[in-house]
């Protein structure tokens, strides 16, 4: 495949993303310009003969979401929304992919499928699933991908894992870790896992809403714990919630 559109190419997931398209030795083109911008967009789309776009670009970090929720929301769904319909007015139709967030759902003590019931837990997820919506009622040549927990050694603060690294090198590991959440369950991948799913995705252009996960569910305390050689006396904190990928639905797809 060739001529592969990117926005949000600065984020983590974006340049691992690029760094395998390089790899695979295929040609792509990275959206520089601001996501809110219609002329911004309109051009870079018109430049480009788009075989695929992926559509990384969002504010991500559920504080600064919570900070500025009109920022993001500018970002996360306008700016979806500007993308999607200047793809549609250039009569291109590439194949299209949204990184969508579990963030959409309900906690579940089970594994979730696609079909379980959207409650978001976050502003972060209540944007992320209106530019869901507005996609799926604009274009159909789609593919949304709500991405579990991801952690990568290039990710940095307020990520759990940057922010849990950054702990264990400046705290006193002698005393109680407090841990928010410690008893709460994710699913977590290695954000290159997800790149290579989410370009097995694209090669065959599947279409729908997918959940991009490992399928396990890994205590956050003993997330933290493999982190470190050091036996920790975590400290639990907070409320517990459980959010992990039933990817029956994804594997069949790949398989």
């Amino acid at each position: 495949m060739h001529n592969i559109g990117i926005t949000g190419s600065s984020g983590v997931i974006g340049k691992i993303f690029i760094k395998k398209l390089k790899e695979k030795k295929m040609s792509y083109s990275c959206f520089e310009g601001d996501i809110c911008s219609k002329e911004d967009i309109k051009r870079w789309v018109n430049r480009n003969d788009l075989e695929a776009v992926i559509h990384f670009a969002a504010i991500v970090p559920t504080i600064e979401v919570k900070e500025n929720p009109k920022k993001a929301y500018e970002v996360n769904v306008e700016g979806t929304r500007n993308l999607i319909n200047e793809i549609k007015n250039s009569k291109q139709n590439p194949w299209v992919f949204y990184a969508s967030t579990s963030h959409v759902y309900k906690s579940k003590d089970t594994p979730i499928n696609e079909s379980d019931k959207i409650e978001p837990v976050s502003i972060y997820g209540e944007l992320k699933y209106k530019a869901e919506e507005i996609l799926a009622k604009t274009y159909k040549n789609l593919c949304i991908g709500r991405i579990f927990s991801f952690y990568h050694k290039t990710q940095k603060k307020p990520f759990l894992y940057p922010n849990i690294v950054g702990r264990l090198k400046s705290e006193d590991l002698s005393k109680p870790f407090e841990l928010y959440g410690a008893n709460s369950v994710r699913d977590f991948l290695n954000a290159e896992t997800v790149t290579e799913i989410v370009i097995k995705l694209m090669m065959k252009k599947v279409k729908g809403i997918y959940n991009i996960g490992s399928g396990k569910g890994t205590i956050i305390k003993d997330f933290v714990q493999n982190i470190t050689d050091k036996k920790l006396d975590i400290k639990k904190m907070g409320k517990s919630d459980y959010l992990v990928a039933d990817i029956t639905k994804l594997n069949v797809a790949l398989s």
